[in-house]
């Protein structure tokens, strides 16, 4: 190959490159939850190939990319990003560079937004911790072993408060326990909708079931974004159905999938997939937040 093949086969590369991180933040923009992620990672492969380590088009990929989790509430993620991003901006633009600061920046609220999640997180543990020591929520955790299928029994769970878990296996796509309560209608559902804890299931337009009163015990089922149980409605009737084998003292875990028109509830299932709430969230674009900074790589 000679030397002017080989520099257009790696403009055309890095144009590629480019390219994709484009597309990446405009379907970013646009609130979409999956497509920037693939892109921006296909993007950043191609850059540490063709560019070395610590070219600043990899850190600007970084950068995006690590606000790209912040919106989906991925923090944990974001934050090795950004400090890698940062490394790179010192290293090849200097410390006083636009990029640098900007990158800081973002740092700074993503730790902002870490210690915030942190602290709401310990106060409602504390509070949870203080009600399960009563008697009173205790003796409200309980199985209803006439209906259900398998046995099963409630223990404190890792996720939040009581969870329940299987006393034996449960093979896949089994019905495990039906979910029965209160039949509400929505205007009562709306009051009902309001409180710190709710056990809702949405039927149809008009009907829910609230499991607060009269309810299975599958209403203590926790939510998990990686779920090993999904929801089978049909009419007023709903059942806990296993999605695969699960395992005797495995927790039973659902994907509550709240409407992003709610208010923002928290998730701390610990899954690699955690998508940071329990809502299905309609993702911010990457600059929506005034004090977050967007670093835009050159044009090739």
């Amino acid at each position: 190959m000679t030397k002017g093949q080989f520099s257009k086969d790696f403009d055309k590369l890095r144009h590629v490159a480019t390219c994709l991180h484009e597309r990446a933040a405009k379907y970013h923009a646009q609130g979409q939850g999956v497509r920037p992620e693939k892109l921006y990672l296909q993007a950043l492969e191609l850059q540490q190939r063709l560019l070395g380590p610590d070219h600043p088009d990899i850190a600007h990929t970084l950068n995006n990319l690590a606000l790209y989790y912040k919106a989906l509430g991925r923090l944990a993620e974001a934050r090795p990003l950004y400090e890698r991003a940062l490394a790179m901006f010192r290293k090849t633009e200097g410390a006083s560079h636009a990029d640098t600061a900007a990158t800081m920046y973002n740092l700074a609220q993503l730790f902002k937004a870490m210690g915030e999640e942190m602290e709401q997180r310990a106060q409602q543990t504390e509070k949870d911790a203080r009600e399960m020591m009563g008697p009173a929520e205790s003796a409200k955790a309980a199985i209803r072993e006439d209906l259900s299928r398998y046995q099963l029994h409630i223990a404190q769970s890792r996720i939040h408060r009581f969870g329940v878990f299987a006393l034996e296996s449960i093979p896949a796509n089994k019905r495990i326990i039906p979910y029965t309560g209160k039949l509400i209608g929505r205007q009562a559902c709306v009051s009902r909708g309001s409180g710190e804890r709710t056990y809702l299931v949405r039927l149809d337009k008009y009907w829910r079931i609230d499991g607060e009163f009269g309810g299975s015990g599958a209403e203590l089922i926790n939510h998990s974004c990686e779920p090993n149980c999904r929801f089978d409605i049909r009419g007023h009737s709903v059942w806990i159905i296993s999605l695969r084998r699960i395992d005797a003292n495995e927790e039973l875990l659902l994907d509550y999938r709240f409407s992003h028109r709610y208010p923002a509830v928290p998730c701390y299932c610990g899954s690699a997939v955690c998508r940071g709430t329990i809502n299905v969230k309609r993702f911010p674009a990457p600059c929506s937040d005034p004090i977050e900074r967007k670093a835009t790589p050159p044009s090739s």
